[in-house]
């Protein structure tokens, strides 16, 4: 299924544009503000190819996908009637939400809006963030030479910073001789500071932009704060003043602080917060036909002042404070702090707690130059890459989980990103938790405790290593994450006991390769909408269980069966291409078309094409001569093999594996010879009608590949009728 597709559906199962009053998208998922959440189909969701995951929260429906979210996002911007919803924007006519949805707390909400102004900024940021790590990594290299400093100790030229000469003067007159003979990666480091330094401006827009209000005017009132008209303000400021007096009331002077608004994070949210409600005010008292002019005019001229002497000064000490707060533990100790950071982003990243942090860190990188928050994060991230490594490893027998925890492995480690690794393999075996967060609080606690810090914004990978220094230490820590965490799964599992002996009893009911070399697969439960790989999917060579055959000839007894030699199955290949072969129907009833199955995968041909009865009799029989391949402990499906090399599943209802076997009677094994007419199995309509499930019963020819096409039959049969007509290539 290709991304537009995916979109498409992951679209249909929101309940359609008209049900969305917010979209955006972060790094692994689509985040979507329903209007009303009883409009949205989470199981028509999760059986999208590709979705890992759908989380409820803060008010959010969070549809997971890992790398491919931007593609598919970018898909869905391109359908009918979502073009309007743009990112962190409301579509028109969505913005009433349903008065009967909860609304979630302001905590909640808070977080939400943070993340969200983050998230749009996201990708410059770390693309700018990791030129800074290789400007960061040539300077430790030496690759610019070195220079004695202030302390008179011999240390490399460090462009990022500034040379360390102790005196202002002298600073500046060897910074510009470094400007002169490195002008090329002085332009590589502008390149490389360009979203830190004016992350003010970007989040200004993007917060304005998520709380309703116009974009560009949230960007204007940081952007003030910045230009060199209030920056030079600072030229005229008394010596060791750090204030001017504004103007007076009576006989207190108004203070006016310059503080440096470059970097900072909490001043143009705190702005964008207070412009959202002040346009709304605006607009209803203003005439529309003057709001372009007047409604931005008075916003600014009342923010941008008002920022200035409140809001920002109160943002920056804020984050200050923060920064300051971890400083202190991080000085008492560092190795608690650690401990503390990487063992609880386990639980942080499902919440989306995680978001608020980045704000510190980037806080830190600005106000000091370096973060300590995120050196010990990494921990976790190569605790969880450690162990989806090990599971990959370890998972021999699935597929399906060695391709989804090889990719969530690489994509991680190149990447940085946890979540795919985290949704399609962590989440859905519980039991490593203790596996990741064992070697990751080890892991993150010696990091901390031997003083490795950050110098740029980026999500820990194997690419991102220079941004964290010493490089040698964090490496020890990242190592011990990382193979503890994989050796914790190559000893101990993945598997709870339940989940081990529900593999366990798939493998049984997988038959290898049969004697006479057919092909055989698992026939186990097909739940309604769920992806069926593990039950249909093919052993050898891309075939699948089922039961084929020629023509039944009813009335063949079971001892009959039993005495009669066991012929070589026929290859499909072995046929002229065009023979027709006829199935005869195995049980009594009205034969409907495979598109009226209700259940997508049956219905949509994915385990092969058939058809499907609505029973009327209680007895399933073979449609001819053949062999048992599969007869799984629930007995409600039955495989076979038949002699013309067709391949056959019966699966007689709809979910009907959750009865347990109960109602069902099964009278072959698997590896049996069969005849033509011989009982298969029988049930009782009516325990199968009172637990809820359709008796609905496919008919599938699962080796359908092998043939030019196989023709389902309609209405009423009987076990003597043709049910399927199978063309041969």
């Amino acid at each position: 299924m290709n991304n537009s597709e995916m979109g498409k559906k992951i679209l249909e199962g929101l309940g359609g544009p008209e049900n969305i009053s917010h979209f955006t998208h972060c790094a692994t998922r689509l985040r979507v503000t329903p209007k009303s959440k009883a409009a949205i189909d989470k199981k028509a969701i999760e059986n999208v190819p590709g979705v890992l995951s759908i989380i409820e929260q803060s008010g959010q429906t969070q549809v997971v996908l890992g790398d491919k979210v931007e593609a598919v996002y970018n898909e869905m911007q391109k359908l009918p009637g979502v073009s309007g919803v743009g990112e962190g924007s409301v579509a028109a006519g969505n913005e009433v939400a349903d008065p009967n949805e909860k609304k979630a707390n302001w905590i909640t909400r808070t977080f939400d809006v943070l993340s969200d102004s983050f998230r749009p900024v996201l990708w410059a940021l770390l693309g700018s963030s990791m030129i800074l790590t290789l400007i960061v990594l040539l300077q430790q290299l030496g690759v610019f030479g070195t220079y004695t400093n202030f302390a008179g100790e011999v240390v490399n030229k460090d462009l990022v910073n500034g040379p360390k000469l102790g005196d202002a003067a002298l600073n500046a007159d060897m910074l510009n001789s470094w400007r002169t003979e490195y002008t090329f990666w002085f332009l590589i480091l502008a390149a490389s500071l360009s979203v830190l330094n004016f992350m003010p401006i970007m989040i200004g827009a993007t917060a304005a932009k998520r709380l309703g209000a116009n974009m560009w005017v949230g960007a204007a009132i940081p952007a003030a704060l910045m230009t060199d008209a209030f920056r030079g303000l600072s030229e005229i400021l008394p010596e060791g003043a750090n204030h001017l007096d504004l103007f007076h009331i009576g006989g207190w002077a108004v203070p006016l602080y310059l503080f440096s608004y470059t970097g900072q994070i909490f001043p143009p949210l705190f702005a964008a917060a207070l412009l959202a409600p002040l346009e709304r005010f605006l607009k209803k008292i203003i005439p529309t036909m003057l709001h372009m002019v007047f409604v931005p005019m008075i916003s600014i001229l009342i923010l941008v002042p008002l920022t200035a002497l409140v809001i920002g000064p109160f943002g920056i000490l804020l984050g200050q404070g923060i920064s300051d707060l971890f400083g202190w533990l991080n000085d008492i100790a560092p190795w608690l702090v650690g401990a503390v950071i990487a063992g609880t982003y386990l639980f942080m990243v499902p919440l989306g707690l995680h978001w608020p942090l980045n704000a510190v860190m980037i806080n830190n990188l600005q106000t000091n130059g370096f973060d300590f928050i995120q050196s010990p994060m990494a921990a976790y991230n190569f605790a969880v890459f450690g162990l989806v490594t090990g599971v990959a490893i370890r998972a021999k027998h699935d597929k399906e989980l060695r391709q989804t925890a090889t990719g969530a492995a690489v994509s991680g480690l190149l990447g940085g990103i946890s979540e795919p690794s985290l949704y399609g393999v962590v989440l859905r075996y519980k039991r490593v938790f203790p596996l990741i967060l064992v070697p990751a609080v080890i892991g993150g606690a010696l990091i901390s405790a031997l003083g490795v810090k950050s110098y740029a914004f980026a999500f820990t990978s194997l690419l991102s290593i220079p941004a964290m220094q010493p490089i040698p230490l964090f490496a020890i820590g990242l190592a011990i994450a990382y193979f503890g965490a994989m050796a914790g799964v190559l000893i101990f599992g993945y598997e709870s006991k339940a989940q081990a002996a529900e593999s366990r009893a798939k493998r049984e009911n997988a038959p290898a390769i049969d004697a006479e070399g057919g092909e055989a697969a698992v026939v186990d439960t097909v739940e309604s909408g769920a992806p069926v790989a593990h039950e249909s999917e093919v052993l050898h060579s891309g075939a699948r269980t089922a039961t084929a055959g020629t023509a039944a000839a009813t009335g063949a007894t079971a001892s009959s069966a039993s005495a009669t030699a066991a012929p070589v199955a026929t290859s499909p290949d072995s046929y002229e291409a065009g023979t027709v072969l006829d199935i005869a129907s195995p049980i009594v009833g009205r034969a409907i078309p495979l598109s009226e199955v209700p259940d997508p995968i049956f219905a949509a041909a994915k385990l092969g094409k058939g058809a499907a009865i609505e029973p009327t009799g209680n007895t399933v029989v073979a449609p001819a001569d053949g062999k048992v391949i599969a007869t799984p402990a629930s007995g409600h499906a039955v495989g076979l093999k038949l002699d013309n090399g067709a391949e056959l599943l019966i699966h007689v209802g709809i979910d009907t594996v959750n009865l347990g076997g109960e109602g069902f009677d099964v009278k072959v094994k698997k590896g049996e010879r069969v005849t033509a007419g011989q009982t298969l199995l029988t049930f009782d309509h009516d325990i199968i009608k009172k637990a809820g499930y359709p008796l609905t019963t496919p008919v599938l020819v699962t080796n359908t590949v092998k043939f030019d096409d196989v023709e389902g039959a309609t209405g009423d049969v009987t076990q003597s009728d043709k049910i399927l007509k199978i063309t041969t290539k």
